[in-house]
């Protein structure tokens, strides 16, 4: 007999989300059973059978072996303007997602929860930092990610926070610890190189922020295309205002041209990057027109 209580929860339970439902298949000591999951929490699920069924039927989470959901029609979408850079786009398409399927987050797997750990990607590659610390207040559903990589990403979201509020020291020491970790995928890497150059780049340490750069732009070169262009452009920007670099400049072509200085070496390798970025690295975009003027110095 079911108390006024159970009915209760029942009803607040089944009527959050009313007009949601998640297909997925659900695994139970029977044979695995497809339905429409309208509702969960730390307890219980709420589903139906067929998707156009009226009754709702509520198990026990501890009945349920696993629970495997289709990929939403509204992530599919998300995710192609994802993939096709089009972030902006992408995120307000995540955050209907997540919304929308908000009542399943108690779920491993859910879709809401990973609509939402998309949306802080999009903020992050964006570097929209003020709003990526206000949605990680607010994202609470890191539990319910089923991938480590992905998990790790929250660790690596602390250096990119250090970079919103530039924290320059803290932010060295912390990216030393990292990438002392052998924890991490080629684009989690390539970020932490890249927010180490950027401390050291507010540091005015000009040799360690190249170093830092590099290691952002090789970590994962095929893939952070993002990262790869930003570090890419942020050596130039230090090798173009290096003070030795200028000298090199001066002297290039003359009797005290010296090609075994600082200033030269660093020049060739502001070269190779121009190079390396109409080759590669720029995607087919132009090398910006503040750099084109580096490639006179090439020696022959």
């Amino acid at each position: 007999m079911k108390t006024l209580l159970s009915l209760v929860l029942f009803a607040a339970l089944s009527s959050s989300l009313w007009a949601v439902s998640a297909k997925a298949i659900i695994v139970m000591e029977d044979e695995p059973m497809v339905v429409w999951i309208t509702g969960a929490s730390a307890t219980q699920i709420v589903y139906k059978k067929p998707e156009a069924a009226i009754d709702r039927t509520r198990v026990a989470r501890s009945t349920l072996l696993s629970v495997f959901f289709y990929e939403p029609e509204e992530f599919k979408e998300a995710k192609r303007l994802f993939e096709n850079r089009d972030y902006a786009g992408a995120k307000e398409k995540f955050k209907a997602c997540a919304e929308g399927f908000k009542s399943l987050e108690e779920i491993p797997g859910n879709y809401s929860s990973l609509a939402g750990y998309y949306q802080l990607e999009c903020c992050r590659i964006e570097e929209e930092l003020e709003e990526l610390a206000q949605l990680l207040e607010e994202y609470r559903s890191q539990p319910s990610l089923v991938r480590e990589a992905q998990k790790r990403q929250f660790e690596v979201y602390i250096a990119w926070d250090a970079v919103r509020t530039k924290s320059w020291p803290r932010l060295v020491a912390l990216t030393r610890d990292m990438l002392a970790q052998d924890v991490w995928t080629g684009t989690q890497l390539s970020q932490i190189y890249y927010c180490r150059g950027l401390a050291f780049q507010g540091l005015d340490q000009a040799v360690e922020a190249l170093n830092a750069f590099n290691g952002a732009f090789t970590a994962d070169f095929t893939a952070s295309t993002e990262i790869t262009q930003k570090a890419t452009l942020n050596c130039l920007r230090i090798i173009s205002g290096h003070e030795e670099v200028k000298i090199a400049m001066g002297h290039f072509g003359t009797e005290d041209e010296d090609p075994k200085t600082d200033g030269y070496a660093l020049l060739q390798e502001g070269i190779v990057l121009c190079e390396l970025w109409k080759k590669a690295l720029g995607a087919g975009q132009p090398l910006p027109s503040e750099f084109t003027g580096l490639l006179k110095y090439k020696t022959k």
